[in-house]
C-alpha cells in the first residue's frame, strides 16, 4: 500500500478541486469539447497532468525496487541513500 503523506494529498486534491471547478463551471461533456475544439491546449493540459502525477506514480516504484529516494523523501528512516564506489 502507497503512504500519502502531505504532500501526496495536496496535489491530489488540487487535481479534484480543478476537475470540480471546471465541471461545475462549463457543464456536462466539457471534456469532449474542450479535446475537440481545441486539440493542441487539451495536449499540453494532458502533459501537464502527467508531470504533476509523476510523483505519485515513480516514487512508490523506487521504494518497490529498492532505489534511491533520498531526494522525495530523506526525513524517513527507511530511505534509501545511493552508493558510490
Amino acid at each position: 500500500m502507497p503512504k500519502l503523506e502531505g504532500h501526496e494529498l495536496a496535489v491530489i486534491g488540487t487535481l479534484t478541486g480543478l476537475y470540480g471547478i471546471t465541471s461545475g463551471t462549463l457543464g456536462p461533456g466539457w471534456v469532449k469539447s474542450f479535446i475537440h475544439r481545441q486539440p493542441v491546449a487539451a495536449m499540453s493540459v494532458f502533459l501537464g497532468t502527467v508531470g504533476i502525477v509523476m510523483p505519485l506514480v515513480i516514487v512508490p516504484i523506487r521504494r518497490a525496487l529498492k532505489l534511491p529516494t533520498n531526494q522525495y523523501d530523506a526525513s524517513n528512516p527507511n530511505v534509501v541513500f545511493p552508493k558510490y564506489d
